[in-house]
């Protein structure tokens, strides 16, 4: 007769090793417990940097737009004082 590999490990002992397969079932099921709770965490986590970096985001974009208006404004006030000084010189070349 041709008995199956397993059939033959168990004639040794005349029984299976239950309580070691039961002890790497637990150890098992406390491993994906563990790790599900990991993952968990850090999507918790990944979520918090997406967060921070959208709030981050939109206060780098409210701050170019306000550069961008300040650099208007320095801008037209420097024409101004162009205007003015072309002025002056005109007023006193004209006084001369």
């Amino acid at each position: 007769m041709n008995a199956t590999r397993s059939e033959r490990a168990g004639e040794g002992e005349g029984r299976y090793d239950f309580d070691r397969l039961e002890r790497s079932i637990d150890f098992l099921i406390d491993e994906h417990r563990r790790l599900s709770a990991e993952r968990e965490a850090l999507l918790g986590e990944l979520l918090d940097r997406e967060h921070r970096i959208a709030v981050l985001e939109s206060r780098l974009d409210a701050e170019r737009t306000t550069r961008i208006s300040a650099v208007e404004r320095v801008n037209k006030v420097l024409s101004r004082l162009d205007q003015l000084q072309a002025s002056i010189s005109a007023g006193a070349e004209a006084a001369r």
